[in-house]
């Protein structure tokens, strides 16, 4: 008997472990004063999340980014970290002092000062979000170095990498295309790796550069390879103008972006008929890439909105479509879909009248896909039957 309480005390104790290590370790129930003592002992800098309960961006990076067992790990060993509401008690004092005016707000200060070091905003991903604490760890890399450097006309090649990359985490679009201008003008060249991969990640649209790309597609395959060259092309215009699409090269995706523009247009101009056509067209096209179609269609079929603007016909296919994403998504826990397609069938429901039936298709399986609506992901395996 006393075994088994060791090993389930040693099991409850490892999942503690495991539960505290798996994203970031935020202290509650402290006063400011007794978090800068605890970050002064540890010889830390304080992480504040600056907060808002009304704030959508805030809410979606506790729940995606630090929750993350990565950024806990870097974050917990780093920071002394804080979750502070802007508008709420001490928040609201702490707020003013450090100059919140956006949510969220990520304001990494110096214990022994009280001063802020390093500042950054708005969502990240997880890799942008751990590369914000590590500016914070370097002088030459903190927000406030930055700013006053490219004031005081600092256009060095790293100086200038440092300040893109940074001012594109906080959205800061002009300062980061002044910036790539200036690392051009100084005999940068979009072919060297550095600055390719400073384009690639930070310069969106379809500029010069992109056309540079295209006018001279097979030698930057040559330098960076095709599916990195493709994807740049495809992410760029994935929302652009057809004539300026059709002016660039054939790249993979071309052909998709271009076939969803149309779709988009024609439901811009309520030819809803043509928008369906086609949409029926690309799920039954096993050539088309279903998880990408997929992934655009939820926000071409959603119902949240002007829903009763929308005739019959169209509300009724949205329904449809909303189903074939429900049952073929493969990232079975986006529980998004899930609720877009249940208020879709409640949607049907209220819309309905006693003259009125349920549409065939809403009711019959589906032509293509899945047939069998579950959670059940795709790369599980069925358990074999015993004999």
């Amino acid at each position: 008997m006393k075994r088994n309480l060791l090993i389930l005390a040693a099991c409850i104790y490892a999942i503690s472990l495991s539960a505290q290590s798996a994203g970031i370790n935020f202290l509650h129930g402290v006063t400011w004063a007794e978090a800068v003592t605890k970050a002064k002992a540890e010889n830390k800098l304080i992480f504040i999340d600056f907060y808002t309960q009304w704030c959508g961006p805030c809410m979606n990076m506790a729940q995606t980014v630090f929750s993350l067992p990565t950024v806990g790990y870097y974050y917990n060993h780093t920071f002394v970290n804080l979750k502070i509401d802007a508008e709420e008690g001490e928040g609201i004092t702490l707020a003013k002092k450090y100059g919140v005016h956006s949510y969220p707000t990520y304001a990494f200060i110096d214990p022994t000062t009280e001063n802020i070091v390093h500042r950054s905003s708005s969502r990240q991903s997880a890799e942008q979000f751990i590369q914000t604490g590590k500016d914070a760890t370097i002088p030459t890399q903190r927000s406030f170095y930055l700013q006053e450097q490219y004031a005081k006309g600092n256009r060095e090649r790293a100086f200038l990498i440092d300040y893109i990359r940074y001012n594109h985490s906080i959205y800061a679009r002009n300062n980061v295309q002044k910036a790539f201008e200036d690392l051009l003008k100084n005999g940068a060249k979009l072919t060297e790796p550095d600055i390719w991969e400073v384009y690639a990640d930070n310069i969106p649209g379809i500029t010069p550069y992109l056309r540079q790309v295209s006018d001279n597609y097979t030698d930057f395959c040559q330098r960076f390879g095709k599916k990195a060259v493709d994807a740049k092309l495809a992410k760029e215009t994935t929302y652009a103008d057809l004539t300026a699409i059709e002016a660039l090269c054939n790249y993979e995706g071309k052909d998709f972006n271009c076939k969803m523009i149309h779709i988009n247009n024609s439901i811009n101009e309520k030819k809803y008929d043509d928008a369906a056509a086609r949409i029926d067209a690309m799920i039954a096209d096993t050539n088309v890439n279903q998880q990408e179609l997929i992934s655009r269609l939820k926000f071409i079929a959603r119902l949240s909105y002007k829903t009763d603007e929308m005739p019959d016909a169209w509300f009724y296919k949205c329904v449809d479509y909303l189903r074939y994403i429900a049952y073929n998504q493969k990232e079975r826990d986006d529980a998004f879909i899930h609720q877009e397609y249940a208020s879709a069938l409640e949607m049907v429901v209220r819309r309905m009248n006693d003259k009125q039936v349920i549409p065939a298709y809403i009711i019959a399986p589906p032509t293509h896909g899945k047939t069998v609506y579950n959670m059940r992901p795709d790369a599980l395996k069925a358990k074999p039957r015993r004999k």
